[in-house]
């Protein structure tokens, strides 16, 4: 009888046994199944991050070639407009011939014209001709800086010609008055001196300046500027697309000046002795100097050594002039 007992426990045991090693099974098999998956949803993330990647980059070459087309899109259309000028080139010229400088600028202008201000009033002024003369221009203000420009040029009884960016600041704009007050020539760079908005048709830069001399204008209480400089110079920004704009601004009574004697203030590493030396080392072998400096923000070396360049220059025997409509023009590129 006592051996029949553990019969019941002996089938208990064995019957457990199996049910452990049938869990343990399927645990072993569901954990090689989990591991399974992590690897593959591992796989799926690194691709998907692929995926993401290649998104970005095709995104990035769709915007790039989506400006491609704006830039050809103005190229063709500039390109239609110069067909139909050529069309009407020698009734232009007619006109033209016909037209008395007195009335030059008021027979250029058309009605359908979307920059109808941006015309220049040419004056009658004598030509500087047989005089030993030295032009001193500065680009870039008005800024904190240029009052004590103004007072320095004073000093020497020097003129000198500005050439104006806009300035958001209340003080600055009353500096453009006071630079006509002192006898200076107030002249246009730029209302925003973004070369790649600027340089992009020659309709951006007409809708640039029209801003820059209604701006002008207004401050001045009509002061009528006839001179600018582009920025960086005309030897910047496409060809075809500076040519054209130089024939337009001339057609509305605008000249261009570029520089043939550079201070190198436009380096904020410049120094003020470099200063002094690039200008009165190069001016005796130019026989039109127009010398490059700034009076924008942050150019100290510039202030600093103006009195010295002002006191060489004037010991050589030259007398400072501004620029005028029958200055001899320093052009990198004319009109063709």
């Amino acid at each position: 009888m006592k051996k029949k007992r553990w019969i019941p426990v002996l089938v208990c045991v064995i019957i457990s046994l199996c049910v452990c090693g049938v869990l343990g099974f399927q645990y072993q098999d569901l954990n090689g199944r989990y591991q399974k998956l992590e690897i593959e949803a591992s796989q799926l993330q690194e691709n998907n991050s692929g995926l993401n990647e290649e998104l970005a980059d095709s995104a990035a070459q769709l915007e790039e070639k989506e400006k491609y087309i704006e830039g050809q899109k103005d190229y063709i259309s500039e390109l239609s407009e110069q067909i139909q000028d050529f069309g009407n080139e020698d009734s232009t010229e007619d006109s033209w011939e016909d037209s008395s400088e007195d009335d030059w600028s008021s027979t250029n202008k058309s009605e359908d014209d979307p920059y109808p201000n941006l015309y220049a009033d040419k004056d009658d002024l004598p030509v500087q001709s047989g005089q030993k003369y030295v032009y001193l221009t500065f680009d870039d203000g008005p800024s904190s800086l240029t009052p004590k420009v103004l007072d320095i040029l004073d000093e020497y009884n020097a003129h000198a010609t500005f050439f104006v960016v806009a300035a958001n600041n209340e003080e600055y704009e009353e500096y453009l008055s006071e630079i006509v007050e002192r006898g200076h020539t107030l002249a246009l760079h730029s209302y925003s001196h973004n070369y790649n908005q600027i340089y992009r048709s020659v309709n951006a830069f007409l809708e640039d300046y029209e801003k820059l001399y209604d701006w002008v204008y207004e401050e001045t209480g009509g002061y009528s500027p006839c001179l600018f400089r582009f920025p960086g110079g005309s030897n910047n920004g496409s060809s075809y697309i500076v040519n054209n704009i130089i024939k337009e601004m001339e057609r509305r009574g605008f000249t261009h000046y570029d520089w043939n004697v550079s201070s190198g203030d436009g380096s904020n590493l410049t120094t003020t002795e470099n200063i002094i030396d690039n200008v009165c080392s190069n001016v005796g072998y130019i026989d039109n100097p127009v010398i490059l400096m700034h009076d924008g923000p942050g150019k100290n070396a510039t202030l600093t050594a103006l009195p010295t360049v002002l006191q060489k220059l004037s010991d050589a025997g030259y007398e400072f002039r501004s620029l005028d409509q029958n200055s001899e023009p320093v052009q990198y590129r004319q009109s063709k």
